[in-house]
């Protein structure tokens, strides 16, 4: 009858382990109430900065089954001095690569970009790839690969299939 909060444990020397793993270890009565009924849940990690994230999750979740929160969603809280109320930036300038064989990259690569100041993008269009067939994918007359300093490596169901996957594997290993 009360609401759960499902907080796992990240650590295995603390007993954590996967969803999947502990649902296994819950008795079968209990796990369709526990894992099925849409409960908050968040990963309980050991550095401070994603335990803050966890405790909003937490408090969100109870204060949100308190009376005075019913009739909302979701609630805008913040802790003081927590990584999301400060402006990130980069100390240096910061190249981000995005293949065009690895489909969501350069999407991706943009929306980073925006949010952190110091960030560009860069993306060639290799002659055969899937993103020279539609050049509005492609982000034109920004650096080569080389100039970069990092390379996006977008992973999705996608990432590693057909020729455009084959084609991103290469250039992984000579990034």
């Amino acid at each position: 009858e009360k609401p759960l909060v499902l907080v796992q444990e990240a650590d295995p020397e603390k007993g954590g382990g996967t969803l999947q793993a502990l649902r296994a270890e819950c008795p079968e009565d209990l796990q369709t109430d526990i894992f099925e009924n849409g409960w908050t849940h968040t990963i309980w990690m050991r550095i401070e900065e994603f335990q803050l994230i966890s405790l909003k999750i937490i408090a969100e979740a109870v204060l949100l089954c308190s009376p005075n929160f019913l009739d909302k969603t979701s609630l805008p809280l913040c802790v003081p001095g927590e990584l999301e109320s400060q402006s990130l930036v980069f100390s240096n300038p910061c190249t981000l690569w995005a293949s065009p064989a690895n489909p969501g990259a350069a999407e991706l690569a943009c929306e980073l970009a925006s949010a952190f100041p110091g960030l560009t993008v860069s993306t060639v269009v290799d002659v055969g790839s899937s993103a020279s067939a539609h050049p509005s994918m492609a982000l034109r007359g920004l650096d080569r690969p080389g100039k970069a300093t990092h390379m996006l490596l977008y992973l999705n169901q996608t990432t590693w299939l057909e020729h455009d996957g084959e084609r991103l594997a290469e250039q992984v290993k000579q990034a």
